[in-house]
């Protein structure tokens, strides 16, 4: 048992289940009416399943239902999590799923409500996104985090010099986190848990992290023109390219209209990009994308190539409307890794699918 996992299990006073007719069903996620200390909170927590806490569409569903009853109410939420990520044997649709996940977490957020991530063991791929939702995340020595799967990283050739343990480990998140706290007993986890539901200070945007980073933002591949946005190129983006985009986003004055062209592939499989935490910096681009749209401008995504993983989930979860060329397609992992989750015949088949799904809303192009 993780130190999370303990001490949701002792500090936590579960009231009632948000979603009592499913108690008995073996889900990854379960949510509650509960309080810690004397605070009133939302529970978002992830059983231990033989699947690794994986989420399907079901779980996503209740985490969404517990960002909106948690609105209601006036409540923080506070997330345990310990997942392997999506649960890929539901085929596509578990991207529109997170597609929606991400989106409820960022409009809760907007909304001025507080989220409070307690890192269990394992944290990957959707889950991870789901994680830098948080306005505080609170680490613990036994926690890995990685956008993608270590065994998948281990796999690349490009990334046999680096120990993909060492990247991933708890240590080097929180190092990179400008949100994340450390914990090394429950007392700790007390400690910062009461601290972080006591704020009531904003989150900073995409933009000021960058600069706060010193980290290279410069790319030949985010291309501005008064038409949009354009991401270049089918490689996958490597970090400074996803900084690159932060910063293009957020100070985009040309109208209140952005078209965002994305031709990148995939989030990034290599380790050197894995170091620097892509999964905080995909988050940061989806947020940059949301507090522009929020504020007025109608933001476009539009897939020119056929896109993947946790950067599909970044770009549509914050955009006012996506729409994709004809006979582009969308999968849960980085091509390459799997056989494509889109096994349609024919394209006019696989672009129904997309928007029946909502991974995207429609096809746009020439036909």
């Amino acid at each position: 048992m993780d130190l999370m996992q303990q001490f949701v299990g002792e500090h936590f006073v579960r009231q009632d289940s948000l979603v009592p007719h499913l108690e008995g069903t073996e889900l990854s996620i379960t949510t509650w009416s509960a309080r810690f200390l004397e605070q009133p909170v939302v529970l978002v927590q992830s059983e231990e399943t033989p699947n690794k806490g994986a989420l399907g569409t079901v779980e996503i569903d209740l985490i969404c239902s517990a960002f909106a009853y948690a609105a209601e109410k006036g409540l923080p939420v506070v997330l345990y999590l310990n997942s392997s990520g999506a649960r890929l044997n539901e085929g596509d649709g578990i991207q529109a799923s997170f597609r929606k996940l991400l989106n409820a977490a960022l409009a809760f957020r907007s909304e001025g409500h507080r989220i409070v991530v307690l890192m269990g063991k394992n944290v990957f791929g959707g889950a991870s996104l789901l994680a830098m939702s948080g306005h505080t995340r609170i680490y613990s020595e036994a926690t890995r985090v990685s956008m993608t799967g270590p065994r998948v990283m281990e796999g690349q050739p490009e990334n046999q010099s680096h120990d993909i343990r060492s990247i991933i480990a708890a240590e080097n998140r929180a190092r990179n986190d400008a949100f994340g706290v450390w914990a090394e007993s429950s007392d700790d986890v007390k400690t910062q848990l009461h601290q972080a539901l006591s704020h009531e200070d904003s989150a900073h945007g995409g933009a000021e992290l960058v600069k706060a980073s010193e980290l290279p933002f410069e790319s030949s591949r985010v291309k501005e023109d008064p038409s949009g946005i354009n991401c270049t190129g089918t490689q996958p983006p490597q970090i400074n390219d996803l900084l690159a985009l932060i910063l293009a986003i957020a100070k985009w004055d040309h109208s209140d209209e952005l078209a965002l062209t994305c031709e990148w592939s995939c989030h990034s499989l290599n380790a050197a990009d894995e170091n620097a935490y892509q999964s905080y910096w995909l988050f940061a681009v989806s947020e940059t994308i949301y507090r522009k749209q929020k504020y007025g401008c109608q933001v476009t995504c539009h897939f020119a190539k056929d896109v993947s993983g946790g950067l599909y989930i970044a770009l549509a979860a914050s955009a006012t409307e996506v729409t994709a060329a004809p006979g582009v397609g969308v999968q849960a992992l980085p091509y390459g890794i799997v056989d494509q989750i889109v096994t349609s015949a024919t394209a006019e088949e696989k672009e129904i699918e997309l928007i029946e799904l909502e991974i995207i809303d429609r096809i746009e192009g020439p036909q």
